[in-house]
């Protein structure tokens, strides 16, 4: 293997912007109370995180719920349907890299909250209809 002189490789080793994105995150994780062995983070490419959490939404009983984010639209809370699928079924509004302080106070809040609010779109978690064959 040669090397063609005279070209100049410009490579950037600089990492503080994934330091501080998984700062950030680990800032909500450990926020919500979690040790993060449950979630992940990925940084290309587009930079987004799962977090799974403990507990479940009260109009969703039976269902897995996770945190999601991405740089671009911000934190969503999302339950798993009865396929294994995220389905968002809450948004952090705003800028989407809140404080984390706030993002823990609005996940606790969505935890803790009444059953029953209006307009919730159940078709997600049940199956769809097969075509039967003949």
């Amino acid at each position: 293997m040669s090397i063609e002189p005279g070209i100049d490789i410009e490579i950037d080793f600089d990492d503080s912007a994934v330091r501080e994105v998984r700062h950030y995150l680990t800032q909500v994780v450990t926020g919500l109370g979690l040790r993060g062995d449950s979630s992940c983070a990925d940084m290309e490419p587009m930079v987004t995180a799962y977090v799974a959490l403990d507990g479940r939404l009260p109009d969703f009983p039976d269902h897995y719920v996770a945190l999601v984010w991405n740089e671009l639209t911000g934190w969503a809370v999302a339950v798993e349907d009865r396929l294994g699928e995220l389905v968002e079924v809450a948004r952090l509004a705003g800028d989407p890299r809140p404080a984390p302080d706030a993002v823990v106070n609005w996940v606790s809040g969505l935890l803790h909250e009444e059953q029953g609010r209006a307009n919730r779109d159940f078709a997600a978690f049940v199956p769809s209809q097969r075509a039967v064959l003949s």
